[in-house]
């Protein structure tokens, strides 16, 4: 190869490497969706693989199918590995989503346990134990019918439902709340 040539091909190799993350068509399988610990919301993320190598690894992120069929409260403060989300309505007095203060069971970060204790946790850190409970809070006009314009921040323009933020995180309780 001339030497004049090596570089140009380095750049062309490079540049379609590059590429991968920008064009997600090129790249579209695998994909994991993980749970977002500050959101509750499950996003998408594409993975290493051979097609697209320069794929950064996705967070550590709870799996979203990781304990999303527990709907009991009760029974998602028995089960290892899972952690109750709450509505921090309960603890400011306030009208809660559907009326209900337990949001649902989510996965813990596939990272591992943080060593502390809850109270004061980030959601990250809080997401990592199933003895640390989240709570998350909602714009007010979350419980309208018609949200204003312009929609509050909470609302997730995708399905028309308010999104939760995470508010705290305290150890998790003995018993289920109601």
């Amino acid at each position: 190869m001339r030497a004049w040539l090596a570089p140009v091909v380095v750049a062309a190799l490079v540049a379609g490497v590059a590429a991968c993350a920008d064009e997600p068509f090129r790249c579209p399988e695998p994909r994991i969706a993980l749970r977002n610990p500050t959101t509750l919301i499950c996003e998408q993320f594409h993975v290493p693989s051979a097609a697209c190598p320069d794929e950064l690894e996705p967070p550590t992120w709870a799996a979203c199918s990781a304990c999303a069929d527990i709907d009991v409260q009760s029974e998602c403060l028995e089960t290892p590995g899972c952690r109750a989300t709450y509505d921090n309505c309960h603890l400011l007095d306030e009208p809660c989503l559907g009326g209900r203060v337990f949001i649902g069971c989510v996965g813990v970060d596939r990272a591992g346990p943080v060593e502390g204790a809850c109270d004061g946790m980030d959601a990250q850190d809080c997401s990592s134990r199933d003895d640390c409970a989240g709570w998350y809070r909602h714009h007010p006009t979350c419980n309208q019918e018609d949200p204003p314009d312009p929609r509050p921040s909470f609302f997730q323009p995708q399905n028309g439902t308010c999104v939760m933020v995470f508010s705290g995180c305290l150890d998790e309780p003995t018993s289920p709340i109601s």
